[in-house]
């Protein structure tokens, strides 16, 4: 649950808002012992050791450049400014600043606030994507949009996946669908009329997962079924709502017909669904990883005969890269947990430069390709097409 001022801020007044919150908190980070790191849309205060400072600035970019590209058609221009975000070591410097105590970070309507307590593990990250979201719209949307849009969009993005040059997100963790699944069967789910008239203190005082898992699979729903046709609909839909319009009147503007429709196609979707619908999904964030780790061995002339040979130099630490092209090697370690179940894999080698390959069983096809600027990694590309039969 976050707890973001109920009234959204306007764009016209978000820098004023901005600075007001992030400079006064500056003298009190010094004293707590944090360190200010500049990122392209953060600023970051962290107590953190330099690699896990580093790792936050790497990831809350991505999270960032993901959350516009998939806002960017009803969140305006952006944001202008950066946005403030406090990270720290322990869970007590975490309270004491303003974090809620049995959470693991925080948009409190000022600024964002994490705790990367080893005992959190992953979940650390999945906080801070949802509540930088909160974040986010509350600078980018000139309006408020409705709390299921708000929070479902929110837990989309904190099952996002960081691969170190890229942040995937559309994935669907196994365990929540089958939660999902349930609550279709039991008629937990509230009908998408009071799911669209839940007012955001019924939701902070409900606090309810079943209905996060709801708004999460209505989101999902509206931006990849029937291959995305939803999409430009629910973008017209969130304008309209924001620039003030009711949400009945929006929803028939927008998508021509009322809910009760919406909602059987919205339950068959996911009562349809197989047990691990987005397996290559998460074949491409293993292999984007390690694509990214790949290019970074090649940009200090570090190359491999075979695929064996580069993970056996993954696994025992010993890939290459430049000072400043530094990733974290825990998503190393978490890609190459994955990667003998993905499939066969390959390394072509050839005058557009080396290339890392996996033929999944179903025949899709990654291809990981890298450009390298000097002796840094430039750009790192990750193509999925299907191998022609034999």
């Amino acid at each position: 649950m976050h707890h973001m001022a109920s009234k959204r801020a306007k764009r016209s007044w978000f820098a004023i808002w901005f600075a007001a919150i992030l400079w006064p908190a500056l003298p009190a980070a010094a004293q707590m012992g944090l360190k200010s790191y500049d990122s392209k849309y953060y600023q970051i205060l962290t107590d953190l050791d330099a690699d896990k400072a580093r790792e936050a600035k790497l990831r809350v970019t991505l999270m960032f450049e993901e959350y516009a590209r998939r806002t960017r058609g009803f969140a305006g221009n952006g944001i202008n400014g950066k946005l403030p975000f406090m990270l720290f070591r322990n869970i007590e410097d975490y309270i004491a600043a303003g974090g809620p105590p049995g959470t693991a970070g925080v948009f409190n309507g000022q600024r964002l606030m994490a705790v990367a307590d080893p005992r959190f593990g992953d979940r650390v990250w999945s906080t801070v994507q949802h509540e930088g979201f909160h974040q986010f719209v509350m600078g980018a949307v000139g309006g408020d949009i409705p709390i299921w849009a708000n929070e479902g969009l929110a837990e989309y993005f904190a099952e996002g996946q960081f691969t170190g040059d890229d942040f995937i997100t559309g994935l669907i963790p196994k365990e929540r669908l089958k939660r999902v699944k349930s609550r279709f069967e039991k008629s937990e789910f509230k009908s998408l009329r009071d799911m669209m008239m839940l007012q955001h203190e019924t939701w902070n005082s409900e606090g309810s997962i079943v209905n996060y898992d709801q708004a999460w699979s209505m989101i999902h729903f509206l931006a990849h079924a029937n291959e995305g046709k939803y999409q430009k609909p629910f973008n017209g839909f969130l304008r309209a709502v924001s620039g003030g319009d009711k949400w009945e009147t929006a929803w028939e503007r927008s998508f021509g017909r009322g809910v009760r429709e919406f909602q059987q196609r919205w339950s068959d979707y996911w009562r349809n669904l197989a047990d691990d619908p987005t397996a290559s999904e998460y074949d491409r964030v293993a292999f984007s990883t390690l694509a990214s780790f790949f290019a970074r061995a090649a940009s200090q002339r570090q190359y491999f005969d075979s695929p064996d040979d580069f993970f056996e130099a993954a696994g025992a630490g010993k890939l290459k890269h430049h000072a400043e092209d530094w990733l974290p090697p825990a998503i190393l370690k978490t890609a190459l947990e994955r990667a003998d179940q993905m499939g066969e894999w390959s390394i072509a080698k050839g005058s557009g430069g080396r290339k890392l390959i996996l033929l999944r069983p179903d025949k899709q096809r990654y291809t990981g390709s890298f450009q390298i600027t000097g002796s840094r990694v430039k750009d790192v590309n990750v193509k999925v097409d299907r191998a022609a039969a034999k």
